[in-house]
């Protein structure tokens, strides 16, 4: 039953009070404690559209068997799915009723998928998914983690086109920057510090030439304001200051008096690697900001369009006379996350498919990056041992998003991994017709 209300079988219904609901989207597959669908949105006819989760059973009796009503866990519940009505509707926790429908599947489908999931489930979700397919066939798994970092890279260009619409590109790409820069322990204060910088009387508007976008400058503007002034000693040390960077950078920031700061404990310092200490990374970005006037969208665009190194380029951008720019890995996760993104959604604003076609070669061809631990684990769950070929930053993106999307939330049904699984199986034996097909992924 889970499968077929997975599959949508089933997108109209009448309750047992005779009152129609419309599934526009049934919820997340749980696999696991709680309500077994999260995160649906129902159209109740006559009261409009409700979220909140969907629990199956074969008669409505179960609810209170497996003791539903005593559980507050289940007081998300807003619909009751069940296979015959044997009594009343269901009660939460919290004495709310919950609407019933009868799931209008014949027996001999709901048998057939019930004969199918165990061989499927024994092939998915476990220790390794599809090690056999991938060591027979690499192509194909290759592909399909491929699509899934292309996924990952669309959700971020649609997330840039809404800014955009409303915002200028050089706005977006900073904001999109700061936070990157604030990588995963320090985002929060990195936004804060972004929506400071906008508003700034320190660094207001690009000015070309003006004593405002010296490095010291804007290096006081962004400490200052971060609350990292005056420099602690072991700050300045991560940053890679000497005392001469030190008295230049706080003798800026002294010259704007009144500037409002955040709190110093915003930032987090502990068990931080030491290159991403936020000192460190707040240098870099006041490195990036001098070097470009406070636009780096200008010269970023341009290297994208000649066919530029852009994660070369951002290295040097970030770095000094004695270094100090971040790693490679680190440049490139940048590049995918912010650079490329925004420049495929401004392109798409302009309408521009030269730019397109630049930034599409430019995402498929981008180095890997880093072996983050959601990477390696989707890699792991996907194929064991097997090698599928040389992994570009596009594979590392299409991991990530297996793991985090789709594994983690045992979101198998929805996977293209599992499906390749899938189809292996059935291309190896002769399967039922008005079997599993109808409710997986095609």
């Amino acid at each position: 039953m889970s499968a077929a209300w997975h599959g949508g079988l089933t997108r109209s219904a009448v309750t047992t009070r005779g009152q129609r609901v419309e599934v526009v989207f049934g919820g997340n597959w749980s696999h696991g404690f709680g309500p077994d669908f999260a995160g649906a949105m129902l159209d109740f006819g006559g009261e409009g559209l409700r979220t909140g989760d969907v629990e199956i059973h074969l008669s409505s009796s179960d609810w209170v068997r497996h003791e539903h009503h005593l559980d507050p866990r289940y007081n998300t519940v807003v619909l009751h799915v069940v296979a015959r009505s044997d009594g009343p509707d269901a009660r939460r926790e919290d004495g709310a009723v919950i609407p019933t429908i009868v799931l209008d599947i014949p027996d001999a489908s709901l048998f057939a998928i019930d004969q199918e999931l165990p061989e499927i489930w024994s092939t998915l979700g476990h220790s390794v998914c599809a090690e056999d397919v991938a060591g027979r066939e690499p192509a194909r798994l290759r592909v399909a983690i491929l699509g899934l970092g292309d996924r990952r890279f669309s959700e971020r260009v649609a997330r840039f086109e809404g800014e955009l619409a409303v915002e200028p590109l050089s706005t977006v790409l900073l904001r999109g920057l700061f936070d990157a820069f604030g990588y995963s322990q320090n985002r929060e204060p990195m936004r804060a510090l972004f929506d400071h910088f906008l508003d700034s009387t320190v660094c207001p508007h690009p000015d070309p030439g003006a004593e405002s976008w010296t490095p010291h400058a804007v290096a006081g503007a962004l400490l200052g304001a971060a609350g990292f002034l005056p420099l602690a000693p072991s700050d300045s040390h991560f940053a890679g200051l000497s005392a001469e960077d030190v008295s230049l950078i706080e003798r800026s920031w002294r010259r704007n008096p009144g500037q409002t700061t955040q709190a110093a404990t915003a930032w987090t310092r502990a068990r931080t690697r030491p290159a991403n200490h936020p000192a460190l990374r707040l240098m870099q970005l006041a490195r990036l900001l001098a070097a470009t006037n406070g636009q780096p969208a200008t010269l970023l665009l341009r290297c994208i369009r000649d066919g530029e190194d852009v994660p070369g380029r951002l290295r040097d951008l970030t770095g000094d006379a004695t270094g100090g720019s971040f790693g490679a890995g680190r440049a490139r996760a940048i590049t995918a996350s912010v650079v490329l993104p925004v420049a495929m959604a401004y392109a798409h604003h302009l309408g521009d498919p030269e730019l397109e076609d630049t930034v599409s070669r430019a995402w498929a061809a981008l180095p890997r990056s880093e072996w983050s631990r959601p990477a390696r684990r989707g890699l792991e769950q996907a194929v064991g041992n097997a090698r599928i070929g040389a992994i570009g930053e596009r594979a590392i993106q299409g991991l990530i998003h297996l793991d985090r999307t789709l594994c983690t939330p045992r979101r198998c049904f929805e996977c293209p991994i599992a499906a390749e699984v899938i189809r292996d199986r059935q291309r190896q034996r002769v399967v039922k017709p008005g079997a599993i097909q109808s409710i997986l992924p095609t």
